[in-house]
């Protein structure tokens, strides 16, 4: 009997004590070939959404990463989007692996809406949905966490971790904005926050999100610095420290989608 059970007893540590991505505090994001350039803003929102559950989402190019981390990539994952759609759902997968390649956490989400942008936008939503928080004592303190090589999916019928069917996507059209020097796409992630992203950079160039005070919101530049935002009109307004501890605004207006082409 105990030749049976040393064997099970070694998976079972594998899986409790295996790495969690709670672990790490840095992600680095693929530029994949599904969603080459941040298509439809889908890396910019992975990024956001990563950021608001306390990680730290670093660009493609080592020299700019943290001391820590470029001499320590091990402590970095990697995240990658795959697109799995059917012909009937938009599904996507959001995979997590180490410095070598092995398989930290894969997450799938889907959604109804059938329009690619909002529906793999939507999709996207409800896999982070199901993210765990930056927490790297969390398989100490006895909170749960997938483990190593487990898929949780959205909507899914199979014997994998799951969560509730996601909220209904608020509609998200393609909204382009331009300070005179810099072109962004805004992206909504709910009623409440939305980002201003560089389709060539997977980091948000500022984050969004709403004040008490409605139209007011608490921004996060792309440098990791806060400051206030507004709307004004149809014009998206951030606040700027100068040299001289006064503000500056900077103005973003929108482009009609007939200039875009």
């Amino acid at each position: 009997m105990k030749r049976i059970l040393f064997p099970v007893l070694i998976l079972l540590s594998a899986v409790v004590f295996g790495q969690q991505i709670s672990d790490f505090r840095y992600i680095t994001l693929t530029d994949t070939k599904d969603f080459a350039n941040d298509k439809f803003g889908l890396n910019s929102l992975l990024s956001a959404k990563l950021q608001a559950k306390g990680y730290t989402v670093l660009g493609t190019h080592r020299q700019s990463w943290p001391a820590d981390a470029a001499s320590d990539p091990c402590s970095v994952l990697q995240a990658d989007v795959e697109n799995i759609s059917s012909l009937l759902k938009n599904k996507l997968m959001v995979s997590f692996n180490d410095c070598k390649g092995k398989s930290v956490g894969t997450f799938e989400g889907r959604s109804n809406i059938k329009e690619y942008e909002a529906g793999y936008q939507d999709a996207l939503s409800a896999a982070t949905n199901i993210f765990p928080a930056y927490n790297p004592v969390a398989r100490n303190s006895g909170t749960s966490a997938a483990p190593v090589g487990v898929v949780q999916e959205v909507n899914s019928g199979k014997t994998t971790a799951k969560s509730e069917e996601s909220a209904p996507a608020l509609k998200n059209s393609a909204q382009t904005y331009s300070n005179g020097s810099s072109t962004l796409n805004r992206i909504i992630i709910s009623e409440t926050e939305f980002i201003l992203a560089n389709p060539k950079n997977s980091v948000p160039y500022a984050i969004f999100r709403e004040s008490t005070r409605k139209g007011v919101f608490r921004v996060q530049l792309q440098d990791g610095s806060k400051t206030l935002g507004y709307t004004e009109e149809s014009n998206i307004v951030i606040e700027k420290a100068t040299a001289d501890g006064s503000f500056s605004r900077e103005v973003f207006r929108q482009i009609p989608s007939k200039d875009l082409n």
